[in-house]
């Protein structure tokens, strides 16, 4: 009985019978790709933090000037002009300058405020950032990575490897939370603030202009920028936790400060009592120890 030959098979492309990679070729892919994004959102970090804190002591810097020229206009009636007192309109005049300062400094105020927003919308944005996804590619055989999640069984964090040589994935998050949370508290009592430095521009003697409610959005889309990086929820305010009545005295968000709690208020801008600026330099100097490099 005759038999046929057996039809020879070819071998595949190299490319259609590319292997996956092995577990430990992925963890080692993966690593690389990690690395180089926890130091990218550890630069941002380091970067937003030094905007906003910038952006604080401007707003100092207004919020003093406004505070001087507000009182300097209450208490211009009063005020002795010496051989000026005698030129025709004199108070008017200097009053009318003055209210012109004070919506200058306003307004330079809440853009240092709106800055501050910015830069911690950054700070929230880098501190959610670290993981780094495997990346669905149709036909091809290298890895890539991204910070996009296509794969729900994909937790972005290597299995809990470590990136570098002890922290892993979880350790940087927690650290960079720790950090954000000082900055989320602190901005409450800026806001806060705020208010009370604003209420001193209204009009007063007009009711419906001489109040600011927590409720109030000082710019346009500033209360969507708050509620996107969980920082405003609803119209109700609770004061931060470490905020004691006898600060605020009597006073009341939204009414005009005396010149005593303005200057109370100028003081704990200044003091930012919710940043540990020492934690802060220790939790930058465990994660550059570790990444053994130098953030700027």
């Amino acid at each position: 009985m005759e038999t046929s030959a057996a039809t020879p098979t070819r071998p595949p492309h190299p490319a259609a019978a590319s292997p996956s990679p092995s577990p430990s070729s992925s963890l080692r892919l993966w690593r690389s790709a990690a690395q180089r994004n926890v130091r990218n959102q550890w630069s941002h970090l380091r970067t937003a933090k030094d905007q906003w804190l910038a952006a604080v002591a401007d707003g100092r810097s207004h919020a003093s000037a406004l505070v001087n020229t507000h009182f300097s206009r209450r208490n211009m009636p009063a005020t002795d002009l010496g051989v000026l007192k005698d030129m025709p309109g004199i108070r008017d005049k200097a009053n009318s300058k003055l209210a012109r300062r004070e919506e200058q400094y306003s307004g330079m105020l809440l853009s240092a405020y709106k800055e501050m927003v910015r830069q911690l919308s950054y700070l929230v944005k880098a501190s959610h950032s670290m993981r780094c996804f495997s990346k669905a590619t149709p036909n091809c055989s290298i890895m890539q990575f991204s910070d996009c999640q296509d794969d729900l069984n994909d937790s972005g964090d290597g299995g809990g490897a470590p990136v570098f040589k002890w922290f892993s994935i979880l350790e940087f998050e927690s650290l960079a939370q720790e950090l954000v949370e000082m900055f989320v508290s602190e901005q409450k009592l800026k806001r806060l603030l705020l208010l009370g430095f604003l209420s001193i521009t209204l009009n007063e003697g007009v009711e419906h202009q001489t109040s600011l409610d927590w409720g109030d959005e000082l710019y346009d889309g500033e209360s969507n920028k708050l509620q996107s990086i969980g920082l405003q929820s609803g119209d109700t305010y609770q004061l931060p936790e470490n905020w004691s009545a006898d600060i605020l005295g009597s006073q009341r968000p939204g009414n005009t400060p005396s010149h005593e709690v303005s200057q109370v208020y100028l003081t704990t801008w200044h003091t930012n009592m919710n940043i540990k600026l020492s934690r802060i330099d220790e939790i930058f100097e465990l994660v550059e120890e570790e990444m053994e490099i130098k953030l700027s």
